[in-house]
């Protein structure tokens, strides 16, 4: 334990040391508001090339806005589960709590990564219950995830709780996932990203995390849901990290989240 802290440590220094004053500039992109409009609904995005220092964003305001990051948490619940050791790695299985939920999806035992590509609720609570509140609590701080604040329930927290994030901040967790300036072991970083690898075509992948808060536990708020899309696209050579967050209406506005973002790549020449 007391080896792992020191390593810890030490990660976190690192990290810290490679993310010091690096703040992008802002180039906003009222045109890409042809995109929501089609799609039938409201929000932002976020788009920054890796290297560029250059953020190029709808709606500012709304970017900059935190929201619960609902199941865009689990890449982060990810890395903390496999740095802790709660997961050996992507083809460790977590077995089915024999509940019916309300995707068939989650029904069954699934590995770590079959979970991750249907956002399976049930399996990332029981991984944040296995990390604990304590490990839970120093490795978001340490990430500097949103707010950090994990209150509201170690199972529930990015869901209905105190957890809040940006877009702004999403693509700056997901730059550094990328360029693994963040306080976890390299084998970590690179199994998250793998397992991220949800979209492909020629030449190109696009490594990602949808996210719904609102769908599960259904909110009763009477505000919309919030609806997100965050990754980047490799293609070329290059990276393009993005970030989306739109308010979601009804189920049938689920699939604005990656037809907004695949809009506006294909507007901006990224993919075809």
């Amino acid at each position: 334990m007391r080896m792992r802290l020191i390593l810890f440590a030490v990660l976190l220094l690192q990290a810290c040391a490679a993310t010091a004053n690096r703040q992008p500039s802002t180039t906003e992109r009222a045109d890409w508001g042809r995109h929501f409009q089609a799609a039938g609904v409201e929000g932002t995005m976020v788009l920054m090339k890796e290297g560029s220092g250059r953020m190029q964003v709808y709606n500012p305001a709304r970017a900059r806005t935190q929201y619960l990051p609902a199941s865009t948490f689990k890449v982060l619940n990810s890395l903390i589960a496999l740095e802790t050791g709660v997961s050996a790695g992507p083809d460790t299985i977590f077995p089915w709590d024999g509940k019916e939920h309300p995707l068939p999806a989650w029904n069954r035992d699934l590995t770590m990564r079959e979970a991750f590509a249907v956002s399976s609720v049930p399996v990332y609570q029981g991984i944040a219950r296995a990390i604990g509140q304590e490990r839970m609590a120093r490795y978001v701080d340490a990430v500097k995830y949103g707010n950090a604040d994990i209150g509201g329930g170690l199972d529930t927290f990015w869901l209905e709780g105190n957890l809040r994030i940006s877009a702004v901040e999403q693509i700056d967790f997901l730059r550094r996932l990328y360029e693994e300036h963040l306080p976890f072991f390299k084998r970590s970083m690179d199994t998250v990203k793998d397992i991220m690898a949800q979209d492909r075509g020629a030449g190109w992948v696009i490594r990602s995390k949808t996210g719904w808060a609102g769908f599960y536990p259904k909110h009763t708020s009477g505000g919309p849901d919030i609806g997100w899309w965050v990754g980047w696209l490799e293609r070329k050579g290059e990276v393009w990290f993005f970030a989306l967050n739109i308010d979601l209406k009804g189920a049938e506005q689920a699939k604005a989240r990656k037809d907004v973002v695949l809009a506006v790549l294909g507007a901006e020449g990224l993919l075809p």
